[in-house]
């Protein structure tokens, strides 16, 4: 009996959580050290060091935050700089030479989870019970088509960000094993008797590679994900129709109902 104990609460953490602890450690750690300089700061004088950079970037994500998805989104700026931080740190993590967050599936899975369920309390927070016609339309049997129609955002976006992490790390890889077989340059292990290739060709091209990969094409990640997040999330709110808050319905055309 103990044995089965044992091993139903046996847990044996991947290199891929691991990686993602530390990032949210980090980001952590940072929020509240900001926090602290904030609050001993004097308000008279300029931010210097972290705390100007802290401050540079909130007001640079508010005004983000404003361009995209408009007015009155005074909760969504530290969203998404949580997710931002997260999600830049998780792409550039590779550099440290510890195992990348974003390589494992359930990773851009569990953020894209997140951004889904946003969507839909955003949705009836402000649709309330017209929320439901979405699923219904144009008729009844359309449910199940309407359903799986809700969960796309999940699988493309997760589809997306892991396709592009995985990517990266193939091709290091691939470039790695090539330029290591074009130096013609082995290590032997005498006792199993395997060979290595010496890949000492690959350390600047791979390092170059490492460096597109990580923080390049991580921000634009970052960026494209943040982007899809705020308009998908915007677009469940009413709009302004003809000087009149309307309450905005899906349907074969666009329903405006004043409330």
């Amino acid at each position: 009996m103990d044995e089965r104990l044992a091993t139903m609460f046996d847990f044996d953490p991947s290199g891929a959580l691991i990686s993602s602890l530390i990032i949210m450690v980090i980001v952590a750690v940072l929020a509240i050290v900001v926090g602290i300089l904030a609050k001993r700061a004097d308000p008279t004088k300029a931010p210097t060091g972290l705390l100007l950079f802290a401050d540079y970037f909130c007001e640079k994500l508010q005004n983000w935050v404003h361009d995209n998805m408009g007015d009155n989104w005074d909760n969504f700026p530290g969203y998404f700089m949580g997710l931002a931080s997260y999600l830049f740190l998780a792409f550039i993590w590779s550099i440290t030479g510890l195992p990348g967050p974003i390589d494992n599936l359930f990773v851009p899975l569990s953020l894209a989870i997140v951004m889904l369920i946003l969507i839909h309390y955003t949705a009836l927070k402000y649709q309330h019970l017209q929320y439901f016609h979405r699923y219904v339309e144009p008729i009844f049997l359309f449910l199940p088509i309407n359903i799986i129609s809700q969960i796309t955002p999940v699988l493309s976006t997760t589809l997306r960000m892991f396709g592009n992490g995985l990517s990266g790390t193939i091709i290091i890889g691939l470039v790695t094993w090539a330029l290591g077989i074009a130096g013609n340059v082995y290590l032997v292990d005498f006792i199993s008797g395997e060979t290595t290739a010496l890949a000492y060709l690959a350390v600047i091209p791979v390092g170059v590679l490492n460096l597109y990969f990580a923080l390049f094409s991580g921000f634009i990640q970052t960026l494209v994900f943040c982007s899809l997040n705020a308009v998908w999330i915007a677009n469940e709110r009413p709009e302004d129709y003809m000087g009149v808050e309307v309450q905005a319905t899906r349907g074969p055309e666009l329903k405006a109902q004043a409330i």
